[in-house]
């Protein structure tokens, strides 16, 4: 190395030494370091089991009572969460055992209150030791894997019986199950002001639960996306590209390269129609849970201010147009809703003849 850079280094190193903290810190042992990390973790596995819960709270009445909404696409279900510790990463397992109180066998993480295990008196922190005489299923996944086996048994026209454990007390309870909608409403980790339909379940990302002031609020996505996967939207856009791209190939076998403009217009055919429907078909979704509907058109309006400039971005208030015509449907829907509820008449939707 020259003279000319190593003194260039030395000079740097100088001049970055007078910018360096100047105070002592008391030191930290390893020990506190290690309860610190436990600490955060602890931490995060609350807030996460908090939105969780909420989201659960929200959802159960609407998939329970808007069953009949859902046709053939409805499972039985008691209305119950289950986890056990193999359920959670293992740096959060600890933490999950002290604030759930989850072990090796599944356990009651939630219940929903006017559900089936809720009437049956199944509470949170049940320890499940057997299904129908046979032991519950143990390990990672077993929760989901519970939830599997009760939705078995109740299809077979009977209904579950938990061997259950509560404080070192064994029990036996038969719950009969519940049809709810077939779409499982779950968290999605991210922290965006969204929700989407897959056509298979409803994902809400975390930044939608803390935007959504109240339930109800939160209840209006949920019944949003919900009829989205109801009213087979994601089937039928499907087929629509399905059909623009054909049209690509057609063109691309007469020399013509179209870069797949067929299928991205076909896409947007009936999207605006989509939405107006999902809004209207969600509503009623909403209103059958118990919910007050009166108030969803300004939840709708919340959002649009949120994101005045999202025409054209991605996202969930570009993919939910902010115009006057959509807040005069949500209007005529909550007077259309009222009318039957005043009238005793069932919450459905309007079929076209």
């Amino acid at each position: 190395m020259s003279k000319r850079p190593a003194a260039a280094l030395a000079l740097a190193a100088t001049l970055l030494g007078g910018c360096a903290p100047v105070t002592q810190r008391p030191p930290v042992d390893e020990r506190a370091l290690a309860e610190e990390t436990r600490k955060q973790r602890e931490l995060a596995l609350q807030e996460l089991l908090e939105d969780q819960a909420r989201l659960f709270r929200v959802a159960w009445p609407i998939l329970a009572r808007g069953a009949p909404l859902c046709g053939e696409r409805v499972r039985p279900a008691l209305g119950a969460r289950f986890a056990s510790r193999a359920d959670f990463a293992k740096e959060f397992r600890e933490a999950a055992e002290k604030l759930l109180g989850v072990g090796e066998e599944p356990s009651v993480v939630q219940v929903a209150e006017g559900s089936p295990a809720q009437r049956a008196g199944l509470r949170a922190r049940d320890v499940v030791v057997a299904l129908d005489g046979r032991p519950a299923p143990r390990g990672e996944g077993a929760g989901r894997k519970l939830v599997e086996a009760i939705a078995k048994v109740a299809k077979e026209g009977r209904a579950p019986v938990l061997h259950v454990r509560r404080a070192g007390v064994e029990s036996t309870v038969a719950i009969p199950a519940e049809p709810v909608c077939d779409y499982p409403v779950v968290l999605h980790p991210a922290d965006a002001i969204n929700a989407f339909a897959d056509g298979r379940q409803v994902a809400v990302m975390r930044g939608m639960l803390r935007f959504a002031r109240d339930d109800l609020e939160l209840a209006v996505v949920i019944g949003h996306e919900l009829a989205h996967n109801s009213m087979k939207h994601i089937e039928k856009q499907t087929g629509n590209v399905l059909l623009g791209t054909i049209l690509d190939i057609l063109a691309a076998a007469r020399g013509v390269n179209t870069q797949g403009a067929f299928g991205n217009l076909a896409g947007l055919v009936f999207s605006k129609e989509f939405e107006a429907e999902a809004d209207y078909v969600g509503l009623y979704f909403v209103a059958r849970a118990g919910f007050d509907v009166s108030r969803a058109p300004n939840f709708w309006r919340r959002m649009a201010a949120a994101s005045p400039g999202a025409i054209g971005r991605q996202g969930f208030a570009a993919s939910h147009p902010s115009t006057p015509e959509r807040f005069l449907g949500l209007e005529k829907t909550v007077e259309e809703i009222r009318a039957k509820q005043a009238a005793g008449r069932e919450l459905a939707p309007e079929v076209r003849p």
